[in-house]
């Protein structure tokens, strides 16, 4: 057994026979002790020091074991979906938070949305483009862009993440929101609370304070159209035509999109990295946090150095400040956008399927389709 190490401040370079290894830290002393790992285990190459080594530089390969992924010619793949290699980038970041003890099912389920995408471009560079801009990628395996939108005059009546979140709060303690109704606070700046139904009724079934009801809770949750609020309603800088509401999607059919990387300026809804959003709009210019499903992405061209990118569909997750930080105010959550896609969802994967009808990784992707249709049966 032939080991070789390399120690550059805090990059590690080691060979073991034929296999080349690089480990980078983020200070000295990790740094040094892999290094010196890698020096004891080339003392004593025994199987279980050797195991620990190639653990310590390919820390991805702890979920091997676990089956959550495979590796061939020095590429990984995740285990059930071996068409398609993971991008480089996506299996050092897996890596991380492998070293750190962080979930890695957010990056799992990005990637199985974006095996998904029928552009090889889009598969191979989104996610490099989002670290670099970094982009947050949410539990689901969405990923958080910025646009820039015009405020209009126009406002709407809109639901508030409240419904869902009280809604999915009682079925998890065992409870019926049927029997519940939301109602207003009046001593407490009007704040909707959900209440059991009897306890604001009469003995005839009246409610005591009517004009404080706002509705039935399993009513209010299936018929997300039941506004509780006023909003206002945005739209596109670039025609004006375009209807943007917060907690709603915006979409168009993938085949108008320019899905060439090479086309500057061209179709397709824009999403971007903060500085590019920044440098659109005027006095009543507003920015949205979206959420974007990673098979939705059409293509990153290259201009404005490749800060943007095209998409068929987004949703308006949020508002944020890019001029003061990028907290963002929402009376939304991810399980909206969700909920949305559990409504489309035959549709949309019946869409997909035509799309990546004989290519390379059809079968990788009707695996993913296939598993989307248990997860929401």
């Amino acid at each position: 057994m032939n080991i070789h190490a390399i120690r550059h401040a805090n990059t590690v370079h080691v060979i073991v026979d034929a296999d080349m290894y690089q480990r980078s830290f983020d200070n000295r002393d990790d740094a040094m002790a892999l290094y010196q790992l890698a020096l004891s285990t080339r003392s004593n190459p025994s199987t279980l020091n050797l195991g620990t080594l190639v653990d310590e530089l390919q820390p991805a390969r702890k979920l091997i074991a676990d089956n959550v992924f495979t590796i061939k010619n020095g590429n990984f793949y995740l285990a059930g979906y071996e068409s398609v290699a993971m991008p480089e980038e996506l299996v050092l970041r897996i890596q991380s938070h492998v070293e750190q003890n962080l979930s890695v099912l957010p990056l799992i389920n990005f990637w199985k949305l974006l095996l998904l995408n029928p552009q090889p471009e889009v598969r191979e560079s989104l996610f490099k483009f989002m670290s670099q801009y970094d982009f947050p990628i949410t539990d689901n395996g969405y990923f958080i862009g910025y646009r820039a939108v015009k405020q209009t005059e126009n406002t709407y009546a809109a639901v508030t993440n409240w419904i869902p979140k009280e809604f999915l709060q009682l079925k998890a303690e065992g409870a019926d929101p049927a029997d519940y109704t939301a109602v207003t606070d009046p001593d407490d700046n009007d704040e909707i609370k959900a209440v059991q139904t009897d306890v604001i009724t009469d003995d005839n079934g009246n409610f005591l304070a009517p004009e404080n009801v706002v509705g039935n809770l399993q009513e209010l949750f299936d018929n997300q159209n039941a506004g509780v609020s006023d909003a206002p309603e945005f739209t596109d800088w670039y025609s004006g035509t375009t209807q943007v509401r917060l907690g709603g999607t915006v979409s168009m059919d993938r085949s108008a999109v320019d899905c060439n990387p090479n086309n500057t300026c061209s179709s397709g809804l824009h999403i971007g990295a903060p500085d590019y959003v920044k440098g659109f709009g005027g006095s009543n210019s507003a920015y949205l946090a979206c959420l974007v499903n990673p098979m939705n992405v059409c293509s990153i061209p290259a201009d404005y150095s490749y800060q943007k990118m095209r998409v068929c569909e987004y949703y308006a997750y949020g508002m944020v400040d890019l001029d003061k930080g990028m907290e963002i105010r929402t009376p939304y959550f991810e399980l909206d956008y969700k909920t949305f896609e559990e409504r489309h969802l035959e549709k949309q994967l019946e869409s997909y399927e035509a799309t990546i009808e004989g290519a390379s990784h059809a079968v990788t992707a009707r695996a993913v389709i296939a598993e989307r249709r248990v997860m929401h049966a």
